[in-house]
């Protein structure tokens, strides 16, 4: 079987779809069944010199060129979020399938596209939006089907994780990490969208619309980032076995939903507590297989490309059918679960332990000259009314802990 591709975008990322089909096009086919031909690349600059062999294929920056060329399936990986779904749109409305890496615009536009892509017998393919080289979509389309998801949870941003890695190993400030995450190229020159947890919130979108087959949108993620995190609160947590990790989370709380992404002290003894640097995880639970953790590279072009090629030969033979496209949107929990915690208070530790003791929070001091505390599990509400009293310097919830 042959598919003619057009791929829009040659950045890192279509450059290593390129690369890949190239170098593993034997391995493809005799797997597979399918054979893969570029045949049109979308880019904004035809004559710059690429890192990838296009002989043979038709460069052009003309979409309209493409939206009328005789092709298969199209692969888009050039980023944008408005104008890109409206060129997606056209190739769904001809019944072609598509490939996209875009996290930004599925997160917006998602319920459309598929909307559009089951209404003219297409599809819409996006591996590749979600931590990278982790098969985590697939796996909730079709390995985890037969479960009941009640939560996912996972480090869906290698630039937080690799800057909340050098804090906690090598004793750096959150500015110090930063610029070293910048020098390597693990950070945007604006690393907003990473450090504010805006990254992590599409991908924490993708995976609850999947896991709970409701709708979702940013607004519902509840977002708190890493731009204020203090050296001082992880290696005070760091002694009583905790490990700070910016997490996304999506919970089904009894037909309610919280979406939130935040940095959360995980107990040392739970795996995602063990993901460092770069590297993502996600963690499902299921009514039937429990736990499981997924994990591997966020990002990379090869890393990327490895799921974006996976998602082009699934199309070949695997339908991402109307069954996956939910029909309701995922109503808002108004009762979050009650939480440990880790506090750092303002002034004299005295004052504020009376305060817990006499609400029946128990605690355990971890410094007492910084004020430092952890809580067993309380209500939301009894952590707000400790905000008010005493504006803590540090709020941190605590996961696997009781």
């Amino acid at each position: 079987m042959d598919k003619k591709i057009a791929l829009l975008g040659m950045g890192t990322v279509g450059s290593g779809v390129v690369n890949l089909l190239r170098e593993n096009e034997d391995l493809i086919h005799s797997s597979s069944g399918v054979r893969f031909t570029i045949t049109h690349i979308l880019v904004s600059d035809t004559v710059k010199t690429r890192t990838a062999d296009v002989s043979g294929i038709r460069v052009t920056d003309d979409i309209t060129e493409i939206e009328n060329a005789d092709i298969d399936l199209a692969v888009e990986v050039m980023g944008g979020i408005d104008s890109t779904k409206d060129i997606i749109n056209k190739f769904l409305k001809r019944g072609i399938p598509v490939v996209t890496a875009n996290k930004d615009m599925l997160a917006v536009h998602i319920d459309e596209l598929e909307e559009t892509a089951s209404e003219n017998s297409a599809a819409l393919y996006y591996e590749a939006a979600v931590a990278g080289g982790i098969p985590i979509i697939h796996t909730l389309q079709h390995s985890l089907n037969a479960n009941r998801i009640s939560k996912v949870m996972g480090i869906l941003n290698g630039t937080t994780n690799y800057i909340l890695s050098k804090m906690t190993f090598d004793g750096w400030d959150y500015n110090d990490a930063l610029k070293d995450a910048q020098a390597i190229g693990y950070a945007e020159a604006d690393p907003s969208a990473d450090v504010e947890g805006i990254d992590a919130a599409r991908k924490t979108l993708l995976l609850a619309r999947l896991a709970f087959n409701k709708k979702f949108t940013l607004d519902q993620v509840n977002l708190n980032g890493i731009t204020n995190v203090d050296i001082k609160d992880i290696k005070l947590a760091e002694s009583a076995g905790l490990t700070l990790k910016l997490l996304g989370v999506a919970e089904d709380l009894e037909d309610k939903y919280n979406l939130s992404v935040e940095p959360i002290f995980v107990d040392t003894k739970h795996q995602l507590a063990n993901v460092h640097y770069e590297k993502n995880a996600v963690f499902v639970n299921g009514n039937m297989i429990g736990e499981a953790m997924f994990y591997g590279p966020g990002a990379g072009g090869y890393e990327t490309a490895s799921a974006v090629v996976s998602d082009m030969i699934n199309s070949a033979g695997i339908t991402a059918k109307a069954k996956n496209i939910p029909e309701e949107k995922g109503e808002p929990a108004t009762e979050l679960p009650d939480s440990a915690y880790y506090l750092r208070f303002n002034g004299s530790l005295p004052e504020a332990e009376s305060y817990l003791a006499s609400q029946d929070i128990q605690f355990e001091i971890l410094s007492t000259e910084d004020a430092a505390l952890r809580t067993l599990k309380m209500s939301a509400q009894t952590l707000q009314k400790i905000q008010d009293t005493f504006a803590p310097a540090a709020v941190y919830k605590i996961n696997g802990a009781e």
